[in-house]
């Protein structure tokens, strides 16, 4: 009798041995994704005309604000690891306005604060608008020259 425990046990410790490696099989655990550098992305662009009366005559401003998104789940942008480039491609005037009156040169700057994992920031341009405005401007917006990111928009004006 103390012979049949003995292989009761024996058959049910193999049984239990291949049940859990038959199942590491069909069910495998995901195996962990490895991050090396933050997935930085281009969000929303947004433009705000703002006006400022207490200069004469008074002065216009277009900001361009610029969302940069940090999709990474685990691992957080160091601080001045992000540049953005704003850069005015076509700027249409309405008939009777002077094309030379207006010139746009590029912007560029650095976010100088860490981006923690899946957060994300607004970065803000400006530039003076003239008297009479520009019927719409084409903006290229790049993150991380050369190899990042680039959006094209178009603010039109009303």
């Amino acid at each position: 009798m103390a012979k049949i425990p003995k292989k009761i046990t024996l058959y049910l410790s193999v049984v239990v041995f291949s049940f859990f490696l038959v199942t590491e099989e069909v069910c495998p655990q995901p195996k962990a994704v490895v991050e090396k550098d933050p997935e930085i992305r281009l969000g929303e662009v947004t433009f705000l005309v703002r006006d400022f009366e207490s200069t004469t005559p008074p002065l216009k401003m277009l900001e361009i604000h610029v969302e940069i998104l940090n999709k990474s789940r685990r691992i957080a942008a160091p601080p001045n690891s992000i540049r953005a480039v704003v850069v005015p491609k076509e700027i249409k005037y309405p008939e009777g306005a002077s094309a030379t009156e207006f010139n746009l040169t590029q912007e560029e700057t650095t976010l100088t604060i860490p981006l923690p994992p899946n957060t994300g920031r607004i970065l803000i341009f400006g530039s003076q608008l003239p008297e009479k405005k520009p019927e719409s401007i084409t903006f290229e917006i790049q993150i991380n020259p050369p190899d990042g990111e680039k959006k094209t928009v178009k603010w039109e004006g009303s």
